[in-house]
C-alpha cells in the first residue's frame, strides 16, 4: 500500500517537473530575443557614441583610431589624456559588443547555450529585471518547451532509477 502511494506519489512529481521545464523552456526563444534584442541596443549605442571620433580618426590618422588614441594619450594635458583612456574603453566595449553579437549569429541550441551559460552578467540581469513572462506558441518556443519537459523528466527518472537501484524496496512474505 505505502509502496504503491510513493509510487503514485513519485509520477505526480515527475508530472509537475515535466509541466515545470515545459513551462520554462517556451520561455527561453523570448528571453533569447530580448536578450540580443539589448545587446543590439547596446552596440548601436556604443557605435554612436565612438563615431565622432571615428570622424577625428579618418581626418587626422587616416582612419587609424589606435592612432588617435595615443596622440589623446601623449598629451600634456591631463584631461586630454584621460579623453584619450575614455575613447579607448568606449573602443573596446564596441568591440566586446560586437563579438557577442558575432556569437549569436548561430543555430538556435548555440544561440541558448550561449545566452544562458556564458552570458554578459549585466545584459543578463538587464534583460532579467526586465524580461516580460509570456507563453508565445510558435514552433521554436514548443520545441524547446518539449526538449526541456524531456530532458528534464529523463534526469528525474534517472534520478528515480538510482534511488531505487541503491535503496531496493523490501518485499514482506
Amino acid at each position: 500500500m505505502l509502496s504503491a502511494l510513493v509510487n503514485k506519489l513519485a509520477e505526480y512529481l515527475r508530472l509537475l517537473a515535466f509541466m515545470m521545464a515545459v513551462l520554462i523552456g517556451v520561455q527561453l526563444p523570448g528571453f533569447i530575443q530580448q536578450y540580443e534584442n539589448t545587446l543590439a541596443a547596446h552596440l548601436a549605442e556604443a557605435q554612436r557614441n565612438l563615431a565622432p571620433f571615428l570622424q577625428d580618426a579618418r581626418l587626422h590618422t587616416n582612419g587609424d583610431i589606435q592612432a588617435l588614441i595615443q596622440r589623446y594619450q601623449q598629451n600634456p594635458d591631463i584631461a586630454v589624456r584621460d579623453g584619450g583612456d575614455n575613447i579607448e574603453q568606449l573602443r573596446q566595449r564596441v568591440d566586446y559588443l560586437a563579438n557577442m553579437a558575432q556569437q549569436l549569429q548561430a543555430n538556435p541550441v548555440q544561440r541558448g547555450w550561449y545566452v544562458l551559460a556564458q552570458p554578459d552578467g549585466e545584459l543578463f540581469a538587464e534583460v532579467r529585471a526586465a524580461y516580460d513572462y509570456r507563453v508565445p506558441l510558435n514552433g521554436a518556443a514548443i520545441i524547446w518547451g518539449l526538449c526541456c519537459g524531456v530532458i528534464l523528466a529523463a534526469f528525474f527518472d534517472l534520478i528515480i532509477g538510482l534511488f531505487r537501484w541503491i535503496m531496493p524496496v523490501r518485499r514482506q512474505a
